[in-house]
């Protein structure tokens, strides 16, 4: 009632693929929520086509760019915008860790600046093409979140 809810963020998990069946489950959750900006982020790179994107788009839902580490399958770092709001998702570049939780947490990860600037460009495409933009640092270990939200805050300040 404030206004404060901006969307509601539904990540899917790896095995979450793309699926003609998946999209409509999609556009069946759209509908539920009523109104409330639908947020999705996936995490395999079977969503990465024309089918996916027209499907948000037409239904108004806001896909996910995200930050996270370099492996197979897993999403490259990408502009897209299919609805009034840019979302972007930084989740750590951790890929000791990302399959092999014994091995920490795949959320244990501080950016470098070189690695916050390789996002700038994407960021600015990004917000050229939303009403909105949001990004958030979900790196969540030692205060590394805030840190680096600060430090691409300054850095977007001065670009």
């Amino acid at each position: 009632e404030s206004g404060k809810l901006k969307g509601i963020l539904a990540q899917f998990p790896y095995s979450f693929r793309y699926h003609p069946k998946n999209l409509d489950y999609l556009k069946s959750t759209n509908d539920y929520l009523e109104g409330i900006p639908l947020i999705v982020e996936f995490r395999h790179n079977s969503w990465l086509r024309y089918e996916t994107y027209d499907c948000l788009r037409q239904n108004n839902i806001t896909y996910t760019c995200v930050d996270e580490p370099g492996l197979n399958n897993l999403l490259p770092k990408q502009d897209i915008v299919t609805s009034n709001i840019g979302y972007i998702r930084f989740h750590g570049r951790n890929a000791t860790t990302w399959y092999d939780t014994s091995k920490g947490d795949r959320y244990d990860y501080q950016y470098n600046e070189k690695e916050l600037l390789e996002w700038i460009q994407l960021i600015k495409n990004v917000d050229e093409k939303a009403a909105k933009t949001f990004i958030f640092f979900n790196n969540c270990h030692h205060g590394s979140a805030p840190l680096n939200a600060q430090a691409m805050k300054k850095i977007l300040e001065s670009k």
